[in-house]
């Protein structure tokens, strides 16, 4: 994320994070952030610790995914070919 702010500037990167179509990705992504260091500090629970992890994860392919030429259709074009190259890989 901070590529992108360098690249755009930080002013018109934030104002990009919280325009109508990325703000359901800012809340979700500084939500989770938020989630994770109260779990893991607040409360000292791994498992929520965790489970908030993986959703920061997930809101971050997901905004990786929305930059790339085609979106999710070009990720999932590469992921079965890569799934099949490592297939053929390992059964030789």
């Amino acid at each position: 994320m901070a590529s992108f702010a360098a690249v755009m500037g930080p002013v018109a990167y934030l104002k990009h994070l919280i325009s109508g179509p990325r703000l359901p990705f800012t809340a979700a992504y500084f939500g989770s952030i938020a989630m994770t260091m109260y779990f893991s500090i607040g409360l000292h629970s791994t498992l929520l610790t965790l489970f908030s992890a993986v959703i920061q994860i997930v809101c971050l392919a997901w905004y990786l995914v929305s930059y790339f030429p085609m979106g999710s259709a070009g990720l999932r074009m590469a992921t079965s070919f890569g799934a099949r190259q490592a297939t053929s890989w390992m059964t030789g």
